[in-house]
């Protein structure tokens, strides 16, 4: 047996040399391949660089509701998911103090306004004796100066009574618009301060996606611009609607804002890809990768047939004329030549 081992290796060496592989030349192994199969050319093309950032899913209709009062909460009319409609009310604050202060507050205006009416008799009985020549003139002057004084004390005491007429209506948290409630921060029994977020409100309808980029990022941007949205290993070209007019100084960075489909949840974080110039690379067709578990390859026309090789993916890129395509990262070269 180990006499004809050699004998047969020497055998198959030479029928191995006598079928040469067809063509006889690469290029006619490409042209037999392009012959029974559609092939093309692996290009060079100017792909978008795109700068990856977080951001934030809101509604653009959002009103974060507090209140001008320092009092207790006394009822709070709504649940986070509920829904409402303009001027319901929402919380309502305890108007004790309120009370309190109107009746006060009217009490000074019928004493203004007594005062007032006083000196104007005062100022007439003046006016009366000055014209007999029986006081003199500075008399009727002092009378006078007594009714402007009353009649400031009075427009004091009205403006009083309004600041308290309008604190009374800060005791009814009523919604601005339309919506959901998507926040609640206090319940019955805490005590509300000017400031102090009560409910949150979003409106139903445009939702945008909120980010930041940096300032020389920024600077490429402008409304119309389309940055591409991924969530949930989906994606979707959302136009900006604003870029910030200036810079957070602590961050340096610029607020952006780009618009969204009505039925995107709110308050969900999303992958953003921001557009920020262009590079040299290799982009083909996504119908083109053949998928074999984690690993991705294309099937490249050989001088020997059609081989699978294995390459390294980057992203997808934005939709165009041509269909999705993906970035290829390692693993082809221009001028190679793709069978899908």
């Amino acid at each position: 047996m180990t006499r004809r081992l050699p004998a047969l290796l020497f055998l198959g060496a030479l029928i191995a040399c006598g079928n040469p592989a067809p063509g006889g030349n690469e290029a006619d192994a490409v042209r037999s391949v392009a012959g029974d199969t559609a092939s093309f050319a692996v290009e060079a093309d100017s792909l978008p660089i795109l700068v990856p950032v977080d951001g934030t899913v809101e509604a653009r209709q959002r009103a974060v509701l507090s209140t001008r009062l320092m009092a207790r909460v006394t009822e709070v009319a709504v649940e986070v998911g509920d829904r409402v409609r303009a001027g319901q009310t929402l919380v309502r604050l305890g108007t004790d103090d309120i009370a309190a202060n109107r009746t006060r507050a009217m009490a000074a205006v019928r004493s203004a306004e007594a005062a007032r009416d006083e000196a104007a008799r005062h100022l007439a009985r003046m006016d009366t004796l000055l014209a007999d020549d029986v006081v003199p003139r500075v008399q009727r002057d002092q009378a006078s100066l007594g009714l402007t004084r009353a009649e400031s004390q009075l427009a004091m005491a009205r403006a009083a009574l309004a600041d308290v007429e309008t604190a009374g209506r800060y005791a009814r948290v009523r919604a601005p618009f339309a919506g959901a409630v998507v926040r609640r921060d206090v319940h019955a029994g805490d005590l509300a301060a000017p400031g102090r977020p009560l409910v949150t409100l979003e409106g139903s309808g445009a939702r945008e996606v909120v980010f930041s980029v940096s300032t020389e990022v920024a600077a490429g941007l402008k409304p119309g611009t389309a940055v591409t949205v991924a969530y949930r290993g989906g994606q979707t070209e959302a136009p900006v609607r604003a870029v910030a007019g200036g810079a957070d100084r602590a961050t340096r960075t610029v607020e952006v804002r780009a618009t969204l489909p009505d039925d995107w949840p709110t308050g969900i974080a999303v992958r953003v890809l921001v557009p920020a110039g262009r590079r040299l690379g290799i982009a083909i067709p996504a119908s083109a990768v053949v998928h074999r578990g984690q690993l991705t390859g294309v099937r490249v026309a050989t001088p020997d047939g059609v081989v699978l090789r294995w390459i390294r993916l980057g992203r997808t890129l934005p939709d165009d004329d041509a269909g999705n395509r993906v970035e290829v990262l390692s693993g082809l070269e221009a001028g190679e030549r793709i069978v899908p």
